[in-house]
Order: C-alpha cells, then sequence, then structure tokens
C-alpha cells in the first residue's frame, strides 16, 4: 500500500471499529494506524477497490511460516511497535487486552489452517454492489496460486458474517466474546464470534 491509500484504509477502520480507541482512551487515529500495520506486517498480499483516486475497500491474507516479504514485514513490525508507545494512548494494557479478546482460535485448531482473510473492508457507502465479494475472491485466487489449501476467517454478530457463506466459506466454529464494538449490537456486554473456513 502506498501512504495515500494507507491514510484512506485508516479512515475506512476507524469508520468501522472502535479499535480499542475507547478503552486506552486515545486520541487520533492511532488505533487504526496500529491495527492497519499489524495487518501489513502479516498479509502475505492486499488487494485493493478504489474509485478513481478513492480508496472503497480492501482485503488481505496471511500464510502460516511464511518466508516471503521478511524485511517488508518487519519494517511493519517496527512502526507498530513505535506506535504503541504514542503518547496518543493513555493506557496501553487496555489496549492489549482489547486486541487478546479476538484472538479465539480453539487449540484443536492451531495448526489446522494455512492462513488467514486478514482483513475484508468496504466503504459503507459503496456496500451492496459486490466489492466485497470481488475483493475475497481475489484474495482466494491468490491464496490458491501461493499453494495455500486453506483459509480461516475470524468474525462476530459485528459484521455482516453470513456474507462469508455466499462466497463458499462454511463456520466451522462459534464462541462468546466481550462485546467491544460500542453501538454495533445495542446494549449488549457479549456477542458471538464464529470461526469460517475457505477451501481452495
Amino acid at each position: 500500500m502506498y501512504y495515500l491509500e494507507m491514510k484512506q484504509a485508516v479512515n475506512l477502520l476507524t469508520n468501522e471499529w472502535n479499535l480499542g480507541k475507547k478503552e486506552c482512551g486515545a486520541t487520533g487515529n492511532i488505533c487504526a494506524w496500529i491495527y492497519l500495520f499489524s495487518i501489513l506486517e502479516e498479509s502475505e498480499k492486499i488487494v485493493t477497490y478504489s474509485d478513481g483516486r478513492k480508496l472503497v475497500g480492501f482485503s488481505g491474507y496471511s500464510k502460516n511460516n511464511s518466508k516471503k516479504h521478511l524485511l517488508k514485514k518487519k519494517f511493519y513490525a517496527v512502526i507498530k511497535n513505535k506506535l504503541y508507545k504514542s503518547k496518543d494512548i493513555k493506557d496501553l494494557n487496555a489496549l492489549k487486552e482489547y486486541e487478546n479478546n479476538y484472538d479465539y482460535l480453539p487449540r484443536e485448531l492451531e495448526n489446522y489452517f494455512d492462513g488467514e482473510v486478514s482483513i475484508l473492508l468496504v466503504d459503507k457507502s459503496y456496500r451492496g454492489k459486490g466489492i466485497g465479494k470481488k475483493l475475497l475472491l481475489k484474495v482466494f485466487e491468490y491464496a490458491k496460486k501461493d499453494n495455500m489449501k486453506n483459509l480461516q476467517i475470524l468474525t462476530d454478530e459485528s459484521c455482516n458474517f453470513k456474507f462469508y457463506e455466499t462466497c463458499g466459506c462454511e463456520r466451522i466454529y462459534e464462541t462468546i466474546v466481550k462485546n467491544q464494538e460500542y453501538g454495533k449490537l445495542g446494549n449488549i456486554s457479549s456477542e458471538k464470534a464464529f470461526i469460517y473456513e475457505k477451501k481452495l
């Protein structure tokens, strides 16, 4: 991603999710920048969709034990770790706790997948036009060419999780996590979280 795309991606992330901002008392878009660099650090490939110069959506995938793009991934990790030290974050431990809440892969599935859909996000005003499906199918195509057999998708009730079923994915796991996406599901403290599998 180029810097202009990154800035637009951060705006998309900020408009979509809390990303720990409320928990850690952060100011500005620092949590979205941290999340974006986490995605870039782990992703083998990022696919974007633009309307002119406007970034409308993006998706990507990670590959377990990958030996590609190591220098680039290390660069993104360095930036991410510097951002964690930002004065814009009032409570770093609260941010880390927020992030850990969404790590719900059970032990029996730890070595099952070849990788993961690292992100899928489309601008709210462009939804319903098939852009998300185009992005996801392109990610599946690249992952298959990368000799991957299956991908995991972690999602929850705050997202349109049934969308993945229309793209040939199968729900294989369900659990309950703390609801940290304020306003998405009303005033409730927990939400269902899911793991989907896409066989390539």
